[in-house]
């Protein structure tokens, strides 16, 4: 009996670590996609118009978290901010990022960056 339950907490925990894997895929698939599509439009629209953009993660109540792309620029003499926003389990997120984002809202750009092997600059 004992080999059994055994066996089966272990396939439940390899189940549950590839569908955290699976779906951390399909995030990063997702922003590697949004930013791509990101950088063509912003490269042809703000051509000397200056500009800036940072990923953060946040974590959110009730296990979840949320990783954001915030675009900044300048129309008209002000300051725009335009926030693109994804809600994820928590346990979807690597532990590194997951580490970082505990306590407070942080810039995740660079551990993104290396994630995705793209670079955020426009």
């Amino acid at each position: 009996m004992v080999p059994v339950l055994v066996a089966a907490a272990v396939a439940a925990a390899g189940g549950t670590a590839y569908y955290v894997y699976k779906h951390w895929d399909e995030i990063c698939s997702w922003f590697s996609s949004f930013l791509t599509s990101l950088k063509e439009k912003v490269a042809n629209a703000m051509r000397g118009i200056a500009h800036a953009a940072v990923i953060v993660g946040e974590k959110l109540k009730d296990g979840y978290a949320a990783i954001k792309h915030k675009l900044f620029y300048k129309e008209e003499g002000k300051w725009i901010e335009e926030t693109t926003k994804r809600q994820v389990e928590e346990s979807q997120v690597p532990p590194y990022i997951r580490a970082k984002i505990a306590q407070q809202e942080a810039d995740i750009s660079k551990e993104m960056e290396q994630e995705l092997q793209m670079s955020l600059e426009y």
